[in-house]
């Protein structure tokens, strides 16, 4: 219908400027075609910001439909008023994912994403996840990171898809992630927050981790006299940040003694050297299973670095 209007209207402004032009039919076809290209221009460019306006503002909407949606998942709110109105549908499980963004590094200095780029990224973010078929995939996000909330029939290889947005978004994103029903997507949500929390307090590297790949490192924090008698075992250490170092880099490079002395630049010996004087200062043997088990849980709850403030309770 549009259409057809813009074609008469053409014919008949174009039989009306020719019926009144002056001069040859050579010089008139000239005038006429002028004419024409600047009608054709001007039509088209009111039509693409027609377009445009309307296309945009049904993103707007939709976009808006999606934040309250999530909003109301996230609060453990009803979302029948949402659902209602807009015809949006509540999925019977989702991928609950937590994400992280790093600050970017610039000129060797840390510096924080600012508004402009978080924008950006959010944008980049939520046209990934459309593009990978995550049509009804929902999103909290702020410069710090935030929650995505995916369909889990939606859901394909959750590893694959972190790597697509953080190459959307221009940043090694780190995230947790687990299946929940509507109902437990709050408490999902603060778990995996949580887990986040101790994702970077133990300085992982990017990454997607779910509760499996860090439920001993996830138990050892938790606030407890063990997590006291744990941290407690490194003490010693403390005024020799050498054999810290050194604990530190041997576990590492998965007890690699040639490789912990060429890292730090020491010979052999010198590693066998600093790992019994280790020994003697904790009571644990680095190079024993039960004494390397202690260590490791101590260097774990030390490297959260969690503040107990409850009360010391008895085992």
């Amino acid at each position: 219908m549009i259409d057809r209007a813009i074609d008469r209207g053409f014919a008949t402004s174009l039989e009306l400027f020719a019926s009144n032009v002056v001069g040859t039919d050579e010089q008139k076809l000239t005038v006429v075609r002028q004419l024409a290209t600047e009608m054709l221009d001007s039509v088209t460019a009111a039509i693409s910001l027609a377009y445009s306006d309307d296309l945009e503002a049904e993103v707007v909407e939709d976009q808006r439909t999606r934040n309250a949606l999530a909003v109301a998942l996230l609060a453990g709110q009803d979302t029948s008023t949402v659902t209602r109105c807009s015809g949006f549908e509540v999925a019977e499980s989702y991928s609950v994912l937590a994400v992280h963004f790093p600050s970017r590094s610039d000129s060797g200095s840390e510096t924080l994403l600012t508004q402009m780029d978080v924008r950006r990224m959010i944008r980049n973010i939520r046209a990934a996840l459309d593009r990978h078929g995550s049509v009804r995939a929902l999103s909290r996000l702020d410069v710090r990171g935030g929650v995505v909330l995916i369909p889990s029939d939606e859901t394909r290889d959750l590893d694959a898809l972190l790597a697509l947005l953080s190459g959307a978004a221009g940043v090694d994103m780190t995230a947790t992630c687990a299946e929940a029903p509507p109902a437990r997507i709050p408490e999902t949500v603060d778990q995996l927050c949580e887990l986040l929390d101790l994702v970077q307090r133990i300085q992982r590297p990017p990454g997607l981790f779910r509760f499996a790949d860090l439920a001993v490192e996830y138990q050892l924090t938790r606030p407890s006299a063990v997590r006291r008698h744990l941290d407690a075992i490194l003490n010693p250490l403390d005024d020799h940040p050498i054999l810290m170092e050194t604990l530190c880099t041997h576990l590492a490079n998965n007890l690699n003694r040639r490789r912990t002395a060429r890292q730090l630049s020491v010979h052999m010996n010198t590693i066998d050297y600093r790992l019994k004087s280790i020994r003697k200062l904790t009571g644990f043997d680095p190079s024993s299973a039960d004494g390397l088990w202690y260590l490791q849980s101590a260097l774990v709850v030390r490297k959260a670095n969690y503040q107990d403030t409850e009360s010391t309770t008895s085992m």
